[in-house]
């Protein structure tokens, strides 16, 4: 058996477990894939890329280990992106780059389980993709989602002085998980890391209640709520001792934490801005817990004119270089950046 027949193998026969869409009408097994709308629908979509050492472990050990979340993680920071738009995903197109030390039928295996997990977890099926031979292990996922008829996307550009500021869940853990893969607190939030949660329903429900704008954390929160400040030409002043922390990351040291807060990545949780008279209080459409972080503020200006970027308080104390408490020095809080330097 080659390669070839290999993948389509396991990924026929894990693809023939799940449910079928009634909106695709041709999906793997042709050139392209052939969707039907609903009608007054819109399309979502989003591409992204992981690449073996850069945004999961250079070890091949690592790489057998963690087949399963490797596969999961590929479907669910796309679906993290449809989610921030308040749209509901669909499909996935997968383009595989493999080493031929992973074409074998145990690793390709546990990776297409982890995959189709992620996929029914998520509501999504696989209509196609592309097989290459490469050095390193390379993964492209693009996702597909829909708009309902009257329903808008949130933008990052819509946000309005006076708007709260909100975000998902908890924030850091999978910064401090990337950076203490061997340590107590590290080993508990791995899961974070390695299998985050994109926050589908509550994307739908903050879209349905007026979200002005919205973006999922991926490069760490402060520069992605400096993308919402640029695209809405705003500022934000952030209250950074408000900052949702989960227990295991509470107990670490606070100066540590709050960077790992602010400036760690893979956190795949949304942060939204909303009117100040609309409560967050969503249906039970989603039971995820939001926190208010701050609020929108008009931008000076000098910010308009250089780069605007969230301001940071601590318990009413501006956080600046020459006042940097609750830090020690003024951190570097920008997040993840792919060609800097």
């Amino acid at each position: 058996m080659n390669e070839f027949e290999l993948i389509e193998r396991i990924f026929s026969q894990m693809q023939a477990t799940l449910p079928s869409s009634s909106e695709i009408e041709k999906g793997i097994g042709d050139d392209a894939a052939v969707m039907s709308f609903p009608a007054g629908a819109r399309l979502v979509s989003c591409i992204d890329t992981l690449v073996q050492g850069r945004h999961f472990s250079a070890d091949w050990n690592d790489v057998n280990q963690l087949a399963f979340q490797i596969g999961y993680k590929a479907v669910a920071v796309n679906v993290s992106d449809i989610a921030a738009m308040g749209a509901t995903p669909h499909s996935i197109l997968l383009a595989l780059a493999l080493p031929e030390r992973l074409v074998n039928e145990t690793w390709l295996a546990e990776f297409a389980k982890g995959l189709f997990h992620a996929c029914q977890l998520f509501g999504v099926t696989l209509i196609g993709g592309d097989t290459t031979r490469s050095d390193n292990l390379v993964l492209s996922v693009s996702a597909q989602g829909f708009l309902k008829a009257n329903t808008s996307a949130v933008y990052r550009s819509g946000a309005q002085v006076g708007d709260k500021v909100y975000v998902s869940g908890t924030l850091g853990d999978a910064a401090y998980a990337l950076q203490h893969p061997d340590n107590a607190q590290g080993i508990e939030l791995a899961h974070r890391l390695h299998m985050p949660t994109p926050r589908i329903a509550l994307g739908a429900a903050l879209a349905k209640i007026g979200a002005t704008a919205m973006i999922d954390i991926s490069d760490g929160l402060y520069q992605d709520l400096g993308h919402i400040c640029k695209q809405s030409a705003v500022n934000m002043r952030l209250n950074i001792e408000q900052l949702p922390t989960s227990k295991a990351l509470a107990s670490v040291d606070l100066s540590e934490r709050l960077l790992c807060q602010l400036a760690g990545g893979d956190d795949y949780e949304l942060a939204f801005t909303l009117p100040a008279h609309i409560e967050p209080l969503i249906d039970n459409s989603s039971d995820t817990p939001v926190t208010c972080i701050g609020e929108v503020i008009s931008a000076n200006k000098i910010d308009a004119a250089t780069n605007l970027r969230p301001e940071i308080f601590y318990r009413d104390q501006a956080v600046i270089p020459t006042s940097p408490a609750p830090f020690s020095t003024w951190p570097n809080l920008t997040g993840y950046q792919h060609f800097a330097g």
